[in-house]
């Protein structure tokens, strides 16, 4: 059977669902043009209270650096990573020290920029390159968030790293249900519990019958992923009237805390991989928040994050560190998800950029210099990896929004308080 062409758009419908599809090398247009260039996309892993400094940094430079314990998760990835250190950003007195850190990793407003209040947020880096490659998609960005506690201690200054503009933060969906029915279209709470492949089951069956084999291995594959993805989802809403978790908390929060974190991942990758969206941001958690967190196959009992990193006894460092590593780990899964799901002639990790930083460096002495970050993917071709470069003496984190802002299209000459495009990370 010769597989027929089908139009980039398609998608199963049913019962109020949408199901976005992969790219398929059916909807490649015919043989008298060129297949266009797959799109860019970017994602923005934050983390809070910052890091343990001496075990996260690599010791060598260059495409030979060594991958610390902290890192060591990304060793399946070495090569399509970047990790930088030596960038920084300014504290502006008249805030809270916390506030600032997420609030203001990726706003576009210089120091001197206080728009809001006390605080430096105009448009954030992910809605500016939202703005570039984000036209066509269903949703021009999608903004997620694993803080499951049910107590609201803090303001949105604390969680919200997405900004539309000035004051106005892209709040962060913490419901894994209600994220997986923004994306298929389900409403969340619909009555009946029939899967959304059953509800698009008889056009599924129709499309199957159009695509060439590999098409239709690679569709079985996502269709794959995305029951799995329910299955996780009504697993956690089974087990959700048992926690001991009072007031508004999601209630399809999975309890073991990687399983969350990795299911958020998930519905990244899936938006990702049907082209819902090209931008996400993922807060790991909120800024300062004191709440015992439990790091379920790393610590016996709940710990807080917040208060260890404001401590130098041994005993706490040694726990950062390994908070640390937990972090990567669901970072390394992300990248890996990506780098597994084939486009053209490559991966989607090939055409993102994925991003995992903190907005301040050292917990107990409110560093704001020296901060983490490390970039999988090149964009397309528009970035480098394989490497680690740490930064003499002052550099501004905006040079590195700056240059991952025109890897993306963006034309502005300057980004907050850039000096310049990192040449070291553009290609």
């Amino acid at each position: 059977m010769t597989a027929r062409r089908i139009d980039r758009r398609t998608v199963l419908r049913g019962a109020g669902v949408a199901l976005a599809l992969p790219v398929l090398e059916a909807m490649a247009p015919a043989a008298r043009g060129a297949a266009p260039a797959p799109p860019r996309r970017a994602c923005f892993v934050y983390i809070p209270n910052g890091v343990r400094l001496d075990t996260w940094f690599p010791k060598t430079q260059g495409p030979k650096f060594e991958l610390t314990p902290t890192l060591e998760p990304l060793a399946p990835v070495r090569s399509e990573v970047a990790v930088f250190g030596g960038l920084d950003r300014s504290f502006v007195p008249g805030t809270g020290v916390h506030a600032q850190c997420g609030a203001c990793w990726l706003t576009s407003s210089p120091p001197t920029e206080t728009k809001d209040g006390g605080f430096p947020t105009n448009t954030s880096l992910d809605q500016m390159i939202a703005r570039e490659v984000g036209r066509d998609t269903a949703l021009p960005s999608l903004e997620l968030s694993c803080n499951d506690h049910p107590d609201a201690k803090e303001t949105k200054y604390f969680e919200s790293v997405a900004w539309y503009g000035p004051g106005h933060a892209a709040a962060p969906e913490k419901d894994p249900r209600a994220a997986f029915a923004r994306l298929f279209g389900r409403p969340k709470g619909a009555a009946g519990s029939r899967s959304v492949l059953d509800l698009v089951a008889e056009e599924s069956r129709g499309l199957q019958a159009r695509l060439g084999a590999a098409d239709r291995r690679k569709l079985d594959e996502y269709l794959d992923a995305v029951r799995a993805a329910e299955r996780r989802i009504r697993a956690a809403e089974r087990a959700a009237p048992d926690r001991p978790t009072p007031g508004d908390a999601p209630a399809a929060v999975p309890q073991d805390r990687g399983a969350y974190i990795r299911l958020m991942c998930d519905l990244v990758a899936l938006a990702f991989r049907t082209d819902t969206t090209r931008v996400a941001t993922l807060v790991i958690d909120p800024e300062r928040w004191d709440s015992p967190r439990a790091y379920h196959g790393v610590f016996d009992k709940p710990q807080n994050h917040h208060g260890l990193t404001h401590t130098k006894d041994p005993d706490a460092k040694d726990k950062i560190a390994k908070i640390d590593r937990f972090h990567v780990e669901q970072y390394a899964y992300l990248v890996k998800a990506l780098k597994a799901a084939p486009e053209g002639g490559g991966s989607v990790l090939d055409n993102a950029a994925v991003v995992i930083g903190s907005g301040i460096s050292d917990g107990n002495q409110h560093l704001y210099s020296d901060l983490p970050v490390v970039v999988a993917g090149k964009a397309g071709g528009a970035l480098k990896t394989g490497f680690y470069k740490n930064y003499p003496g002052t550099v501004p984190l905006a040079n590195l929004w700056l240059s991952l802002l025109r890897a993306f299209g963006g034309k502005q000459p300057r980004f907050a308080d850039s000096t310049g495009t990192l040449p070291d990370v553009v290609a």
